[in-house]
Formats: structure tokens, sequence, C-alpha cells
């Protein structure tokens, strides 16, 4: 083998440095991911309204409209696409209705209420329709106006932090209506929404007695009826007797009563009625 051939072939199997290689590689990937970069158009985003991409050599190439190749996939020609079926009316799925909880809302039982008839501090107030009204009067009792009263009172009540539980008299009106309320107690025809209100001993009572008789005023009630420590008190708050009062003293359950009384519901599902003593009220012709 001539000299020129064994020195180009010792020239084509020299080894190649270490960082030699290394350099080369880098450089390669570099151009590499340049190469990707500059294939990648990036959205506009925040303050940046074109698009843009990354060139080989580390600058920017931007563009307003969408460049070809990020358009979103078409289908073939010729092929219909197909949307997801709507749900047939009826058939979506019914979410529960949560029930709302109010945070001083009270449930008793019956022990409980006994207590609290005999010998505690209560108050109970209506939003609902004032017969003795001459525009109220000729209303029906299952108007909207008196549930959206009713809510309002009670939007009063827990913006006070007045603990109260809700109750239905049954004072012999005649207007024909119905009611279902959120609580599941039906309004009848001779049925009113109520609150009763607790306070925690006598002069607890007496500071809220003036914020439930303003409430009353405000609410366009006839009255507002306290009890302490069993002695009953009926405030006037509108009308011709307005700032009047009258009373009596003690309670009875009366579970079969079919008017005048307080149906309240008890914890367990149960139910009561109850008729508070207004012996001085009735002698007086005011009830």
């Amino acid at each position: 083998m001539s000299d020129e051939v064994q020195s180009a072939r010792f020239i084509h199997m020299k080894p190649i440095h270490p960082d030699s290689l290394r350099e080369a590689t880098i450089e390669i990937l570099g151009m590499a991911r340049g190469f990707i970069a500059a294939d990648k158009w990036e959205a506009p985003q925040g303050r940046r309204k074109n698009w843009r991409r990354k060139k080989p050599d580390g600058s920017y190439e931007y563009r307003d409209a969408q460049p070809e190749g990020n358009q979103p996939k078409q289908a073939p020609s010729g092929v219909k696409q197909t949307k997801k079926p709507a749900e047939a009316p009826g058939r979506a799925e019914k979410k529960p209705v949560k029930r709302i909880e109010y945070k001083n809302y009270l449930r008793m039982d019956r022990p409980k209420l006994q207590e609290t008839l005999t010998k505690g501090h209560f108050s109970i107030i209506s939003a609902g329709r004032n017969g003795a009204d001459p525009k109220e009067s000729q209303m029906s009792l299952d108007d909207p106006f008196f549930h959206k009263r009713h809510e309002e009172l009670r939007a009063e009540l827990e913006k006070h932090g007045l603990p109260y539980t809700e109750t239905v008299g049954h004072y012999g009106s005649e207007e024909p209506s119905f009611m279902v309320f959120h609580d599941d107690t039906e309004l009848t025809p001779k049925t009113q929404k109520s609150i009763m209100v607790h306070h925690k001993d006598a002069d607890e009572a007496k500071k809220n007695q003036k914020i439930l008789n303003d409430l009353g005023k405000r609410f366009n009630q006839d009255s507002v009826l306290h009890g302490s420590e069993g002695h009953n008190e009926l405030n006037y708050t509108t009308g011709v007797r307005a700032g009047k009062k009258c009373g009596g003293d003690g309670w009875k359950e009366v579970p079969e009563a079919k008017d005048y009384y307080t149906d309240i519901s008890l914890k367990g599902k149960q139910h009561t009625k109850f008729v508070l003593d207004l012996k001085e009220c009735e002698k007086l012709g005011w009830l």
C-alpha cells in the first residue's frame, strides 16, 4: 500500500477528541431545538395581541393573523361531523333542592316548649295580612306580598341575632287560599304564618320588645304578643288602638282544637297546638 493511501487512511480514522464531540452534540441539539421552536406558533397572550414563534437564532417572528398549521383540525371533505345529542327535555339530571339553613332558627322539643310558655320569655310576631287594615283586608291571604313580607321579617330577626321558631296561627279567617312554605307547612284558608322569638331572660326580653314592636309597626301588624314567666301581653302597634296593651296569664295545650290556636313544629317531625290566655283583651272586646 502506498504512503499516500496510508496517510489518507490515517486521517480518515483519526479519533475525535471528547470535547469536540460534546461541542458538536450541543450545537446539533441547539439547532434541533431552534427548528422545533420555529415551527411552533404561540397564541396571543396578555398584552401581546399577535402570534409569534421563536426562530433558530433566538429572535421572534410575528404575525397578526393565526398562521396556517395552527388551525383546528377539520373533518375530511365529505365526512359529516356529528354533535353530541342534546338531552331530551325532562331527562336532565335533577339537582337536589338545598334546604336553606338559617343561623338563628330554633326547633324545640316538647319539654322546651312547655318550659318556655310556663316560665320563659318569648314574643310572637307576624308579617302576614292585617285584617284590621282596610286595604289588606281585601287582599287574598296567600298573596305573594305577604310571603315576601314574612321573609323580610325573618331577615330582620337574623340581622338582630334573635333566636326564633316559626309557628302557624289559626284564627277564623274566611279567605279561600293556600300556600306551601319552606318548612312544608301548608297555609290553609284559616292559617297565618307567625314567628316565635326567644329571649334569654327578663332584661333581654324588655330590650327586644321595643325592636319587635317597631318591626310590628313597620310590617303593618295590628299587634305583637310578648310572654314573660307565664304572663301574656298584647301590644297594639297600628290602628286605632296603637300603643295600648292588654293580656292574660297562662297557656294550655289544645291538640284537638279546630280554630283559634297556634300550631308549632317540634323536633322529631311532631306538631302541637296551644293557646295563650288573653282574658283581659277578650273582656275589652279587642279580640
